[in-house]
């Protein structure tokens, strides 16, 4: 068993520098904000990808939160892949989009989560324009001076946050692999293990996780690369639910963001299928849930796990999946299964972070 290392909550003068990668769905949002206002973490910057649940342009949403809480620091927001790699080796000309038809583009997908679910508009709008703070992301260098920076002016390797498919990362360790031996740890949400899968639109993949299915190809490389990788799966999620008791701490919370991310959870509950109950037992926060596993808040276990592998074949009723393999993984890959859950789980170690950290202004 593998625990992690606490960050002492009065060391704060020496954070621990991050990098944040993305798709763009409303909870890696809520793990951004999160991730910016925790006093631990020194977010060094943002990489966000297209090939996820949300369209290129949501990237000012990010943009107005990231130059609110860090104003003058310009820090970088960096358009990443389009499409996954699965669909690039493929066809690199005119890639396709076999998973990626699993994300809606209307109701509960890239349209909701573009406009936030219609409160993007309340936020402290930026003066840069998100085609401004993206300079027309080429990954391989831009990711390598992100990289390269965070050394020299922290003397530390960052932290790689990976809260959407693994695209960016695998991209770049094709074109730089020496760079796997510069970056410290990577932290990934996705996967299921034992607990069924996400993949609402796709009801014959009862076994796959959205991160994993929509560049499984990715997630394949990630595995088979020297990374140290400790995977926060469906299984360790989905222990601390979302609930009526946390929606009332929410409520009474008078910061600028715990209104905002009230409004925001407000606004998906009100609009979930199958009305609030399916939202209760669907809608976890994931996202939000890894960086408090960063900050070693919430997980009771971590354990190594080297025997796995992910199912990429073409078959959107198959791929994406975690299955045993006798072959084991290159990378050094702990998987967290348990959540410190208490009696109340509003209470959770988990829950009684995030609300106090957006609740500071």
């Amino acid at each position: 068993m593998f625990v992690g290392s606490s960050i002492s909550n009065d060391k704060h003068q020496n954070p621990l520098p991050v990098i944040i990668d993305i798709d763009g769905d409303t909870d890696d949002f809520l793990a951004v904000l999160y991730a910016l206002k925790s006093k631990e973490l020194d977010v060094r910057g943002i990489t966000y990808q297209g090939d996820g649940w949300s369209h290129t342009a949501s990237a000012q949403n990010i943009v107005d939160i990231v130059d609110d809480i860090y104003p003058g620091k310009n820090l970088p927001v960096i358009l990443g892949a389009d499409y996954s790699l699965y669909e690039l080796d493929k066809n690199p000309i005119t890639p396709g989009c076999t998973h990626q038809k699993s994300v809606p583009e209307g109701a509960g997908g890239k349209r909701d989560t573009d406009l936030l679910y219609g409160i993007n508009r309340q936020l402290r709008l930026s003066k840069r324009l998100w085609y401004d703070a993206i300079k027309g992301f080429n990954i391989t260098r831009d990711f390598a001076d992100l990289i390269d920076s965070t050394i020299q002016q922290t003397a530390k390797k960052p932290t790689i946050i990976l809260t959407g498919p693994a695209t960016n990362i695998a991209i770049f360790l094709r074109a730089l692999p020496s760079y796997s031996a510069k970056i410290d740890k990577v932290f990934w949400m996705a996967g299921s293990l034992n607990v069924p899968g996400n993949l609402i639109s796709v009801p014959d993949n009862t076994r796959a996780e959205s991160n994993v299915y929509l560049d499984c190809t990715a997630a394949q490389e990630l595995l088979a690369s020297n990374l140290d990788i400790t995977l926060m799966p469906l299984d360790f999620t989905n222990q601390t639910p979302l609930n009526p008791a946390f929606f009332n701490k929410l409520s009474k919370l008078k910061s600028f963001y715990s209104k905002f991310t009230y409004n925001l959870l407000f606004n998906i509950r009100a609009t979930w299928h199958g009305g609030a109950s399916a939202f209760y037992t669907g809608y976890y926060l994931w996202d939000p849930k890894v960086i408090a596993v960063v900050k070693n808040i919430g997980v009771a276990k971590i354990v190594s796990n080297r025997s796995l592998a992910v199912t990429c074949y073409g078959n959107p009723s198959y791929d994406g999946q975690f299955v045993v393999s006798n072959i084991l993984t290159n990378s050094n890959f702990k998987v967290a299964i348990d959540a410190i859950v208490s009696d109340s789980i509003e209470n959770s170690p988990f829950f009684q972070d995030f609300l106090n950290v957006i609740n500071y202004d």
